[in-house]
């Protein structure tokens, strides 16, 4: 201690500008080793634990709309399926009701139509009064409100508008409803069986349309400022570019969820869960040794290797690892820091300031 406190009263440590006034022979004498600086273009944060999904309206559940049973199923599970495919045909009496309804309210209709349109010329021959005119108008106005909501019925309860104008045309119902796949996708459930009976409200099917696929990962609280929209995370062979940021902290893990979407998911296997990496791109920013590092106060510091000594350079701390931190700060590609014997050069730079 005694060898080195004469060697940095020796060095006239004086700070002018910031700089640790030191020649060659002082810094060698005073074991001072120096390292370059690495400029770093991105930074990575992670490993986080991430789960492949897909997006709501990608999951489709098919049900049946009245009490029914299952006649037929034309899939199996994990089968992939194009759009327009069979999935399933049901049968419902319930459904024939609701068509008998319909169909008895179109004959209906038909004759309340015929008798308004000759009321109509009876009217014009003076042969019936407005009165009777009237009310034939009011059943028809009646028989068209019933039409209207029996086809309300009848569309809610799986029909569309094709299967309505074959009926209308031949008078006859639609026995059994088929189910078709809305868009492609693999089929991910099947939660029925043939002669089975289906209330409204059981899922029979579930297919994962073909769609966008994303990351679902969890990022520390205290980690989460330095994560920003289009990072890229990378897993396995996968890459994806972070698209949504949570703003609500996860009170067990205080972790937020970060979702991120996949560039090309071929393959992918959804509700699998990978290690995630988040890379970010960034500039002005450097890799430099742990040792290259002093703290004074609140202050994190290095010294950079100038003509006529070190040069006190306050740096911001990006990121850290095991054995570097990635800063920013008044820092080139070429400079050279104190990796070793930096408690001494804070203290010659404290007591240079006294």
């Amino acid at each position: 201690m005694k060898i080195l406190s004469s060697l940095l009263l020796a060095c006239a440590l004086a700070i002018a500008g910031q700089t640790i006034q030191m020649t060659a022979k002082q810094s060698k004498d005073l074991g001072v080793r120096t390292q370059e600086v690495t400029k770093v273009d991105n930074i990575t944060y992670g490993p986080y634990s991430g789960v492949v999904v897909l997006d709501k309206k990608d999951i489709i559940s098919i049900g049946a709309n009245l009490e029914s049973v299952v006649k037929n199923i034309y899939v199996r599970k994990f089968q992939e399926v194009k759009k327009g495919e069979k999935l399933l045909t049901l049968k419902s009496n319930a459904l024939l009701h609701l068509q008998k309804e319909y169909i008895e309210a179109l004959i209906e209709s038909e004759n309340i139509n015929e008798t308004y349109e000759r009321n109509l010329k009876l009217k014009e021959e003076g042969i019936i009064s407005s009165k009777k005119l009237a009310l034939s108008k009011k059943e028809k106005s009646n028989a068209d409100l019933q039409i209207k909501l029996s086809k309300n019925y009848l569309l809610a309860s799986g029909l569309d508008a094709a299967m309505l104008k074959k009926i209308e045309n031949s008078h006859m119902p639609i026995t059994q409803i088929t189910k078709y796949a809305r868009q492609a996708g693999i089929i991910y459930e099947i939660n029925v069986n043939v002669g089975e009976v289906v209330s409204p409200d059981k899922s029979m099917m579930t297919l994962y349309g073909n769609g966008k696929r994303f990351i679902e990962l969890s990022v520390p609280v205290k980690m989460i400022e330095n994560i920003s929209i289009s990072d890229t995370c990378t897993f396995g062979t996968f890459k994806a570019s972070v698209t949504s940021i949570g703003r609500v902290v996860n009170n067990a893990s205080q972790s937020v969820e970060v979702r991120a979407l996949i560039e090309d998911s071929t393959n992918i296997i959804i509700n699998r869960v990978y290690d995630v990496k988040i890379e970010q791109k960034i500039q002005d920013a450097v890799k430099i040794k742990k040792s290259a590092l002093v703290y004074e106060g609140t202050n994190t510091l290095v010294f950079k290797k100038v003509s006529n000594g070190y040069e006190v350079i306050r740096v911001v701390i990006i990121s850290e690892g095991p054995t570097c931190y990635i800063v920013r700060g008044a820092l080139s590609i070429g400079d050279n820091l104190a990796v070793t014997s930096t408690s001494a050069l804070l203290s010659g730079m404290e007591e240079g300031d006294e």
